[in-house]
């Protein structure tokens, strides 16, 4: 997915944020082919209740999952347990940051421990999306709510 702007929804503007500052790390506005042929490696998912219901996926390719962990955690040698726990985290601030973005500052958000989910999307329509190139590999995070909401 190639964006004409940097931060052209509220979700891509918490992601390059919460990239930026927590994972050290300056994602692309758009993907380069080799990028966007990067297969994912990781997935984490952070679910949400309040005002809104729903999920925040985060899909990452093998380089992208192991610069983030490396910089979250100031090592260089973060085993897969470090590199999932690193990941959920990032999936968390980011979904902290944009929930009120979207809800308003005053709304109220319950956020569930991250999780482990599939490579593959589940599938739905997400509410908002964003794919960015981060050192040659890709991200990519997706807000799907709740019918409900």
């Amino acid at each position: 997915m190639t964006t004409p702007t940097r931060f052209h929804s509220p979700l891509h503007s918490a992601a390059a944020t919460t990239f930026e500052a927590l994972a050290l790390l300056l994602p692309s506005a758009g993907l380069t082919s080799a990028e966007a042929a990067a297969p994912y490696a990781h997935a984490v998912g952070v679910a949400f209740a309040g005002p809104l219901q729903g999920r925040l996926e985060l899909r990452v390719s093998a380089d992208v999952a192991r610069c983030i962990a490396e910089n979250m955690l100031g090592t260089d040698d973060a085993d897969a347990a470090l590199v999932g726990d690193a990941l959920g985290e990032l999936a968390n601030v980011v979904c902290g940051n944009l929930l009120p973005e979207i809800a308003g500052r005053s709304a109220v958000f319950h956020l569930a421990a991250p999780r482990a989910l599939d490579l593959r999307p589940v599938g739905g329509t997400p509410a908002f999306a964003a794919a960015f190139g981060v050192d040659g590999g890709r991200a990519e995070l997706a807000l799907y709510l709740d019918r409900a909401s």
